[in-house]
């Protein structure tokens, strides 16, 4: 009996081992299984989020081209304002722009940039009215003076800066501006004249004046051209105490034409704190 019990148990155990060895096999065949399944899934769903992406992609094509060459987004009104010098045509000319273009498909920085470039132009703002309604805004750079640069005259603006040259045809009542090369405060000199002839506190106006001259001796001389009898009359002024200066002038202005002698005056001239008078001689 006790032979029997001791061949059984090894076969026993035999048997068990064999069953633990068939149950492993059939867990990692699971784990392989899963692992494979979750690739194929993660594959499709890449191709499905490619696929939408394209689909989007194409929809968004085909809107933006339905859209840039709809008759609804045309532009069927340009407003221009704030141009005195420039006509319509020329903005629009130097904007690039025209009726029937597509009001979305139109880059309003590229219109103000186009512009800027018009050398009368000091400012430009353009603003888009959807569907169909542009509408541009200039600043015009306004003349005050011409100048002479080798045979050529060019307009220039207050400050003495060159806007842009004389075209034939084109006209205008300035004076002519020359300004010394050593100057520096010449442009504060200038805009400070026009704005006390702007305002009425010179005795004379610009339209008057023939020529302005701002000299290397640090002197502002004003021509009047034809004040009496076709002669001219010379001003000077210290660019250092101009406006002060200018106030005893005018004193002495209205003395000289209260006297009936202002016809018979050459130059005006400030010298410190006096003011000179030159007459014409018999024979000039």
């Amino acid at each position: 009996m006790s032979t029997l019990a001791m061949n059984k148990q090894p076969r026993l155990k035999l048997g068990g081992k064999k069953g633990n060895s068939l149950r492993s096999k059939k867990k990692r065949s699971g784990s392989s299984l899963t692992g494979a399944g979750q690739v194929v899934v993660r594959s499709v769903m890449t191709l499905l989020m490619l696929s939408l992406v394209a689909v989007l992609g194409v929809g968004l094509l085909y809107g933006y081209r339905y859209i840039t060459t709809s008759h609804y987004l045309e532009l069927k009104e340009i407003h221009v304002t704030g141009n005195s010098r420039l006509s319509y045509g020329d903005i629009l000319k130097n904007a690039d722009v025209a009726l029937g273009l597509n009001c979305l498909e139109m880059n309003v920085g590229e219109v103000e940039e186009n512009l800027s470039r018009n050398p009368w132009i000091q400012s430009v703002a353009v603003r888009r009215e959807f569907p169909n309604r542009l509408r541009i805004n200039v600043s015009e750079k306004v003349p005050a003076f011409w100048i002479r640069q080798g045979d050529g005259l060019y307009f220039a603006d207050a400050r003495g800066k060159v806007i842009a040259p004389m075209h034939p045809g084109e006209m205008a009542s300035l004076p002519v501006l020359d300004v010394a090369d050593t100057l520096d405060d010449g442009e504060a000199v200038l805009t400070g004249l026009l704005k006390k002839i702007d305002a009425k506190q010179t005795p004379f106006t610009q339209a008057q004046a023939a020529w302005i001259r701002l000299t290397s001796a640090h002197e502002m001389e004003v021509y009047l051209d034809g004040h009496a009898r076709g002669k001219g009359l010379t001003i000077r002024l210290s660019m250092d105490r101009w406006d002060v200066q200018l106030e005893r002038l005018k004193v002495v202005w209205r003395d000289l034409m209260r006297r009936g002698e202002f016809k018979d005056v050459a130059i005006i001239a400030a010298s410190g704190d006096k003011i000179w008078v030159k007459k014409r001689s018999a024979n000039s």
